[in-house]
């Protein structure tokens, strides 16, 4: 048993942590906008030592500036009532996040080459998967100065890259070692 779990060991390893990226980045690292805003709320009660101001309308996400509470200019904005859009991004890639350390729990005990190859290329899918949430399939907010436009985005399409990349390689190597 013990020799089943070394063989992928350090490439599970790796897949965990791009798991807890997936999970960190729009949440806590480069947070998307309700995110950001709560913790800047969180920071200026804490900081006054009171509540947070509150400004009788919600923070406008597509830079108009001033939008009634209940008035949407762009649909694909507010999902709904209360949520921006990058609200259910950073959901969606916490899933995802959740996924690549259920395969790299699957990649330590799957012992033949040949189901390691397959766990990593459906960890390669959802690695493009990963990319395609904020940018094609939910989106994050259309102004370019958001937090969630600026740092989560970027970050995600970057981390995205480098996963499939590396499960693509990764399933390559297992192939290539099965055959010898």
């Amino acid at each position: 048993m013990s020799n089943i779990i070394g063989k992928g060991k350090i490439p599970a390893l790796l897949y965990a942590v791009v798991g807890l990226l997936y999970i960190a980045v729009p949440h806590v690292l480069l947070p998307v906008c309700e995110y950001a805003d709560a913790s800047a709320a969180h920071h200026a009660v804490s900081v006054h030592g009171g509540q947070a101001h509150d400004t009788h309308a919600p923070p406008d996400h597509h830079g108009s500036g001033n939008a009634a509470p209940n008035h949407q200019e762009n649909p694909t904005v507010h999902s709904e009532p209360g949520h921006v859009v990058c609200f259910w991004t950073a959901k969606a890639e916490a899933g995802l996040g959740g996924l690549a350390i259920f395969g790299s729990l699957l990649l330590l005990f799957a012992g033949s080459p040949e189901r390691r190859s397959g766990i990593t290329l459906l960890l390669a899918g959802s690695a493009v998967l990963g990319a395609l949430i904020p940018t094609v399939l939910i989106g994050v907010c259309q102004q370019e100065s958001m937090p969630c436009r600026a740092g989560t985005l970027p970050a995600l399409l970057l981390l995205s890259g480098v996963f499939f990349l590396f499960a693509l390689l990764h399933s390559f190597y297992l192939i290539k070692y099965r055959r010898n």
